[in-house]
């Protein structure tokens, strides 16, 4: 009896030990599939960041206005190229007056100083509101497209005003 119990005891220490280490790996197998999916997700996105400097380097895809008609307005895809348009259209409006300012030799005016810190702080909202979404698809893009015709026709009135006067 004292046999059997001890040979039943060392049995029931032997099944307790190893459903103790089948947990044990079954948790470490949880553990490192967690961890492969982690080290996947970080290599997928190594490669995506390694995609897209060799995509800035080479000049594709990348968003670049040379002008502000309203073709190349209507070409904008992601935010990020509604940023780069914005800002577009802002820069010739300031490279506009500026001429404007040579031609008439009216010298820098501290009204169109005001302005230009005016439209910069709008183009750095814009950045806020936008930066995190660069390369999503443009949601609502007709409207986003109407804005920026009219934001620019509206700089140009100035500039036309200013020339007149």
């Amino acid at each position: 009896m004292k046999k059997t119990g001890k040979v039943l005891g060392l049995g029931i220490s032997l099944l307790t030990i190893s459903t103790l280490m089948a947990c044990s790996s079954i948790s470490k197998l949880h553990s490192s599939s967690k961890e492969d999916k982690t080290e996947a997700t970080s290599s997928t996105s190594e490669k995506k960041g390694i995609i897209d400097k060799a995509k800035e380097k080479l000049g594709v895809d990348k968003f670049d206005p040379q002008d502000t008609s309203d073709q190349t307005i209507e070409s904008i895809k992601t935010y990020e190229d509604y940023l780069i348009m914005y800002e577009k259209i802002i820069q010739d409006y300031f490279d506009q007056c500026e001429a404007v300012y040579k031609e008439k030799g009216l010298g820098d005016d501290a009204s169109f100083e005001e302005q230009k810190k005016s439209l910069t702080q709008s183009m750095e909202d814009q950045k806020k509101q936008y930066g995190a979404l660069k390369n999503s698809p443009i949601q609502g893009k007709e409207h986003i497209v109407q804005f920026l015709k009219e934001y620019r026709d509206s700089l140009k009135e100035l500039v036309d005003q200013l020339a007149a006067s």
